[in-house]
């Protein structure tokens, strides 16, 4: 493992066991048995850790996308990446997504930037799940996946507000879904499923 890889899991590792807050370079640089210059060479500061967390995520995606078989049901495969893009925030902890709001709040450091090879991805599902007539939304795919983009990022701002206490999951796949008007076949959601407000309460 490279040093810049251990420096990050061992910052997780530190931050998940004590939280953001109480873990300072130093505690990370004892762990790892590095000086705060090497630490430096990688990273600018505690926050630069957080910043390229969905970096790995996306990468992911990608590769998944292209082995996995999904039978050309486009919009399971939409689907799929929102729902691993849930699934990571919720590895990294409510704490951690809060952290990583916070330092972007203070100065844009491109965390929540559209990644090109992700919309390339999402916009072209969109596309092939229209002309599938597996979503019937006719809309232009691009403003179909920056609306949708914008609706996940604002469930993981209440979900962090939260402290993780709401389910995200389904009502990201109910609010994808009703964007989207997904025909009654390929729908995961059940017609009893909904967005009550006492569940964002």
């Amino acid at each position: 493992m490279g040093t810049k890889n251990k420096i990050l899991d061992t910052a997780y590792q530190l931050f998940h066991e004590e939280s953001y807050n109480k873990v300072s370079i130093e505690d990370i640089c004892a762990k790892c048995r590095l000086t705060k210059p090497a630490f430096y060479y990688h990273f600018s500061s505690k926050a630069d850790l957080l910043i390229h967390y969905y970096d790995d995520v996306i990468h992911y995606l990608h590769e998944t996308l292209k082995t996995k078989t999904f039978n050309g049901n486009y919009w399971e495969q939409y689907l799929f990446c929102f729902t691993e893009l849930t699934r990571a925030s919720e590895e990294l902890g409510a704490d951690l997504m809060k952290q990583l709001y916070i330092a972007n709040l203070n100065e844009d450091k491109g965390s929540f930037n559209f990644n090109h090879s992700f919309s390339e991805i999402g916009i072209g599902l969109i596309q092939q799940a229209q002309q599938e007539k597996q979503i019937r939304n006719q809309q232009g795919a691009q403003d179909l996946f920056i609306a949708s983009s914008f609706m996940f990022t604002g469930f993981e701002v209440f979900w962090s507000i939260k402290q993780g206490r709401i389910e995200r999951e389904q009502s990201v796949i109910c609010a994808l879904e009703t964007m989207f008007d997904v025909a009654p076949e390929y729908a995961v959601q059940k017609e009893s499923d909904s967005l009550h407000f006492e569940n964002f309460q």
